[in-house]
């Protein structure tokens, strides 16, 4: 059975408003994801996929916890460094692109997993957007606010 808020969610994800108020939104998640053990993400609530990334602050190496939307594509997930169309790329990606290999982890349905990472190249591009676009048709809205091009990471569990 579609889950009735998904619609609503993607048209709130849509709104000047929420971009300006993303702090809440990701705050709100963050506390519902603690308060389940990592569970029950505000966005899954409106049948989205999520994920909670794990990764190292670039400077003071202290681990990092954020909530994403993500897409399964290929052997893992895709997710977008949209920033809700900001003219600056989130934290988060340039906490990622500065990773060694093996500090990155993924939580999903509050089960942790490390993760390899790969920022997607050209090559893979348009096949990985397609992917994260058919889950989250605002990042084609995301993508027309700025001029940067929205980093891609495809993150899969590590054997």
């Amino acid at each position: 059975m579609p889950n009735l808020l998904t619609p609503v969610a993607i048209w709130v994800g849509r709104l000047d408003a929420a971009r300006e108020n993303s702090h809440l939104v990701v705050s709100l998640d963050r506390r519902l994801s603690k308060a389940t053990r990592g569970r029950v993400p505000l966005l899954r609530i409106a049948g989205l996929p999520t994920l909670m990334l794990h990764v190292p602050g670039r400077k003071s190496r202290v681990e990092r916890s954020t909530p994403l939307l993500c897409a399964s594509w290929r052997n893992g997930f895709v997710i977008v460094g949209s920033n809700w169309g900001d003219a600056k790329a989130p934290v988060w990606v340039h906490n990622l692109r500065a990773a060694g290999e093996g500090e990155v982890a993924m939580s999903v349905h509050g089960v942790r997993l490390k993760v390899d990472v790969r920022e997607i190249a050209d090559a893979d591009r348009s096949s990985a957007w397609r992917a994260a676009v058919r889950t989250w048709p605002n990042y084609e809205i995301y993508a027309s606010r700025t001029t940067r091009q929205l980093p891609i990471f495809h993150l899969t569990p590590r054997l």
